[in-house]
């Protein structure tokens, strides 16, 4: 089978059929699973069908895709004699608009830098191949092993947090290839026009707000090409109260987007507003992008309405202070 990605020692390529037996016997050691939150599986049946339709889902999103390159998790291999390790990959977590890194393996095979190996050529694939702009990870407080696997990887830790009701901690490690800036109205149209004025004249994309002094901008840029903006106004509306503030022009390029950039963007705002003391942060959300911002914290206000040569769109607003 083909190989995903490739290190010293290992390749690491998608889960088959047969690796359900794998997946059965690492989950079937109790300190294997110890920190992880997981179950034993009760049989190799269970573990089969929950392999056949992890495969079942990794080729929708594929084929969805239309690209080889997708989130998941892999089987780790040993090139000189072909042994199953473990697995190690990607992870796609919607309501945090972000993707994290995991690894597991077989005991016999933990303090040989296996882990280590394998979770750094994954680093770079999401880096370089996937062109993620950061990766986040997961460590039970006290599984040393796992937390020494990050720390080596370079991941920073955040703080501590409850995952998956266990004591965790948070680490990330940003991608240098990516920056986030505040910019100029302008700078935003090479985003704005083609994905939310598509078809339509460039003088389109101006915004009345986009020049005033209470107005700031912020842009994602990937190496020198931005792809991703977003613009924070002062505008009051009626339903709300406090000091009001409106985002418009919230905008990510196609071939960037499920990489957590929105998110990203949207939070630098949300700490630049509060710096500011705004106290409400309102938008008319398309209603495609509904459940990111609820993810986000953000609240529907009110029934959905239509904008003219725009679509569907309902109110959000979300409280800062």
């Amino acid at each position: 089978m083909t190989s995903i990605l490739e290190t010293e020692r290992l390749y690491l390529r998608a889960f088959t059929y047969k690796d359900a037996m794998h997946l059965y016997a690492m989950n079937n050691d109790p300190e294997v699973i110890k920190y992880t939150g997981d179950r034993a599986f009760k049989s190799l049946k269970e573990a089969q069908d929950f392999v056949c339709e992890y495969i079942r889902l990794r080729t929708i999103k594929a084929t969805k895709n239309s690209s080889k390159e997708s989130l998941a998790r892999y089987a780790v291999i040993r090139k000189e004699d072909d042994a199953f390790l473990g697995w190690c990959g990607l992870k796609l977590h919607k309501e945090k608009g972000a993707v994290d890194i995991g690894f597991r393996f077989y005991k016999k095979y933990w303090k040989q830098g296996y882990a280590t190996e394998s979770a750094r050529g994954c680093i770079s694939y999401a880096f370089s191949n996937l062109q993620l702009p950061f990766l986040i990870a997961h460590a039970h407080v006290d599984n040393a092993q796992s937390r020494k696997v990050l720390e080596k990887c370079n991941m920073i830790e955040i703080e501590k947090i409850d995952y998956d009701n266990n004591p965790s901690i948070l680490y990330r490690l940003d991608n240098e290839d990516y920056t986030l800036r505040e910019i100029v109205a302008q700078d935003t149209w090479p985003v704005r026009h083609p994905v939310l004025r598509a078809g339509r004249p460039l003088k389109d994309v101006y915004m009345e707000a986009d020049e005033k002094a209470s107005t700031f901008h912020l842009g994602m840029y990937h190496k020198h090409t931005i792809v991703g903006v977003a613009s924070f106004m002062e505008d009051t509306h009626e339903a709300f109260t406090g000091v009001q503030t409106r985002l418009r022009g919230m905008a990510v390029l196609p071939e960037y987007r499920n990489k957590g950039i929105a998110a990203q963007i949207l939070n630098k705002g949300e700490e630049i507003l509060k710096g500011r003391k705004r106290t409400i942060l309102w938008f008319n959300a398309r209603t495609v992008a509904l459940d990111f911002y609820k993810n986000l914290g953000y609240t529907m206000i009110g029934e959905q309405f239509d904008i003219p040569q725009v679509g569907p769109h309902v109110r959000m607003k979300k409280d800062l202070i």
